[in-house]
């Protein structure tokens, strides 16, 4: 029950930096895209996303959000890299994978793999150039829709919209009738801060009628 004694945030005027450390303590828990993206010259760039959504099934689309940056302002590689190319991967991330998609997150130079600093493996897609990452269970190869812009400095976000033209689901995290069974994906995802969170701890509610 919200009262009297709420502290108020004013969203409008207030310190973006404030305002984006409230918002991912509130949008709880977020899945992780692990987006796998190449340049002009075919280098590849990894980066984690937990500004991530499905956005329609019919046809298939996934939406991601890399923010400007905080420090500079400028444009994440991921970003860079889809808008001059118009492909990208979608890779979950599971609890064996969190410590290395953690590492990729790291700021690295222009040009220097994600991969290899995190100790992942790029592997070759069937039908766009960004790599999939091999040691993920699901691997989401997608074509660009649409990009839109929300504000120009630090922290302004890009929603970025993929079609999914092919998914790769490893047979490891495949039930018995052939669904994907949450025991085995064992999926990670982000809270605010620093924190993680499993998907272990599930609970069934049978859909109304």
């Amino acid at each position: 029950m919200t009262g009297e004694d709420d502290i108020r945030i004013d969203a409008m005027a207030g310190e973006w930096r404030e305002v984006y450390r409230r918002l991912v303590e509130i949008v709880v828990p977020r899945p992780i895209a692990l987006v796998s993206s190449v340049d002009a010259e075919g280098r590849p760039n990894l980066a984690p996303f937990s500004f991530f959504t499905v956005v329609s099934a019919n046809p298939p689309h996934v939406a991601f959000a890399p923010l400007l940056s905080g420090r500079t302002g400028a444009k994440k590689d991921t970003l860079r890299n889809v808008e001059a190319v118009g492909e990208f991967v979608v890779g979950v991330v599971t609890e064996e994978l969190a410590e290395r998609v953690n590492a990729a997150s790291a700021a690295l130079p222009h040009g220097v793999s994600e991969f290899a600093h995190a100790g992942l493996t790029p592997r070759p897609a069937d039908l766009v150039r960004a790599p999939l990452i091999a040691e993920s269970p699901v691997n989401l190869e997608c074509r660009l829709a649409e990009i839109r812009s929300y504000g120009e400095g630090g922290g302004a976000g890009s929603l970025i919209v993929g079609r999914v033209v092919l998914v790769h689901v490893a047979e490891r995290v495949r039930a018995a009738d052939g669904r994907i069974d949450p025991e085995l994906l064992r999926a990670v995802g982000r809270m605010g801060g620093e924190e993680w969170v499993r998907t272990r701890d599930r609970l069934t509610l049978p859909r109304p009628e």
